[in-house]
């Protein structure tokens, strides 16, 4: 099962993600895979606020900012697991803003390559574990963003198209309401 969890910045994403992934996993394992790279007070606020909210639910977390499918690969019973993926948002970021070159962080060589390597790197976590619970921002792409975020913006609405795809559920903040839809 591959649940996608698309809303904008806090809308109750992780809160619904988490409940999802405890429902789908029932006893079984629960991986957190944090994408977020901490980067000043603010971060550390909102990596505190997640750690809360998932305390005492039994999630065992991994911090892998770029190449998530390695950071779970060596995880043992991954086939009979619950992985949240939090934040696709983030991961996208990572990504395009790696102060090391893109090729020797994330194994990609160019901007144009991100969405290609980001899906792929989500589906091959999908296709391991028994359940996916995928979390991610939308944003709409505003008058005076500079090139750099409307780029961004851009990217993340193609992975998202391409999860959407991917995914057997979809919940999506829409209008102050979550909606859910299936893929059949």
């Amino acid at each position: 099962m591959v649940a996608l969890v698309i809303g904008v910045p806090d809308s109750g994403k992780s809160a619904l993600a988490e409940n999802l992934a405890m429902e789908l996993s029932g006893d079984g394992k629960r991986i957190y895979l944090a994408t977020m790279e901490i980067l000043d007070d603010a971060g550390k606020e909102r990596v505190e606020k997640h750690r809360k909210l998932r305390e005492g639910k039994g999630f065992f977390t991994i911090e892998a900012p770029v190449k998530i499918s390695e950071a779970v690969e060596d995880e043992p019973d991954l086939k009979d697991a619950t992985v949240l993926v939090e934040c696709i948002s983030n991961l996208v970021g990572n990504m395009m803003h790696d102060d090391d070159s893109l090729e020797n962080k994330a194994g990609i060589s160019s901007i144009g390559d991100v969405v290609s390597t980001a899906v792929l790197d989500v589906t091959e976590i999908c296709n391991k574990a028994k359940n996916v619970v995928i979390v991610t921002n939308s944003f709409a792409c505003e008058e005076g963003f500079d090139e750099e975020t409307k780029e961004y913006v851009r990217s993340l609405d193609a992975v998202n198209d391409r999860l959407r795809e991917a995914a057997d559920e979809i919940y999506e903040f829409v209008e102050g309401e979550w909606l859910r839809s299936e893929n059949n």
